[in-house]
């Protein structure tokens, strides 16, 4: 009975932590799934594109519950309301869970191809890079950005890989991940500009101000714009990619442009994130519809 009490006490545990976070993981799998609709120009096959969206997801949960160990004390200090930050759930036990997430994603990686699983690996050396020392990027100034940023790449590339057609479309795929990341990321910062603030780390809003960051996103937001133009004139995408793609970017402009005056609001900084998340699925979505002919 003692044993059977403590396995149902680490499977609430673990449980906490997935759903915790998988609203916010799922966004790197998808990018995946929508890869290998990109390479297949349509329909992909079905056996290969669920392993990699599944292994996408088991390596993209991992990284954000590692991350949450490792910004445990940030995170009090914002007042986060996730199980680890609240004693809900123990360091270890999230630290179990994560190193369990890595090896799994892996290996189902490696049951698609020998380029899946590289580019799974990869995915895991830049999540333990992202949280833990040596080289801890997320604590490091514009490092934070370009890491979640090249997860986002990784994710399109691995879709590609999936189904054996690494083309300039997919390249295209995770390039739009890339820099919507790069305009996004800063913004999440916002909501924990004041515990960012006590730990002395360089984000962006704090580097150059709240105000410039919001200009800075909305400049990478026009560029993914003229992005979605190129690819529709010279990529073979066809007019969904700057129809659609130009909509959830000109809707990113109005989600964050009350951000010139409401910076200083933790709460509704954070609202915008679930805002923002949506509206890049959106953008993938307008890439997938775009390609297919």
């Amino acid at each position: 009975m003692e044993i059977t009490a403590v396995l149902e006490g680490k499977a609430r545990s673990y449980w906490l932590c997935i759903k915790a976070r998988i609203a916010r993981a799922i966004i790197f799998p998808y990018a995946t799934l929508i890869a290998t609709f990109v390479a297949s120009r349509g329909i992909p096959p079905i056996p290969p594109v669920m392993m990699a969206t599944g292994a996408g997801l088991l390596i993209a949960l991992a990284v954000y519950i590692s991350n949450d160990v490792a910004d445990l004390e940030t995170d009090i200090a914002n007042l986060v309301t996730r199980p680890i930050a609240q004693g809900k759930v123990l360091e270890k036990d999230a630290l179990t869970l994560s190193a369990m997430l890595y090896l799994a994603g892996a290996i189902l990686g490696s049951l698609v191809n020998l380029a899946t699983l590289f580019f799974c690996i990869l995915g895991v050396a830049l999540g333990v890079a992202y949280s833990f020392s040596p080289a801890r990027l997320k604590r490091r100034f514009l490092l934070k950005q370009v890491a979640v940023a090249s997860g986002g790449f990784i994710a399109s590339l691995t879709g590609g890989v999936a189904v054996n057609r690494l083309s300039s479309s997919v390249m295209f795929a995770g390039f739009i991940f890339f820099t919507y990341a790069m305009a996004a990321v800063p913004i999440v910062d916002l909501g924990d500009i004041m515990g960012d603030r006590k730990e002395g780390r360089k984000t962006l809003p704090l580097v150059l101000g709240p105000r410039y960051t919001v200009r800075l996103a909305i400049s990478i937001i026009i560029a993914i714009i003229v992005a979605g133009v190129f690819g529709y004139l010279q990529l073979g995408f066809n007019v969904a990619l700057p129809i659609l793609g130009s909509m959830a970017c000109f809707l990113f402009i109005y989600t964050i442009y009350p951000l010139f005056n409401r910076w200083s609001d933790q709460t509704y900084c954070r609202k915008l994130t679930n805002k923002i998340t949506l509206l890049h699925f959106l953008l993938q979505l307008a890439i997938a519809l775009g390609s297919i002919f």
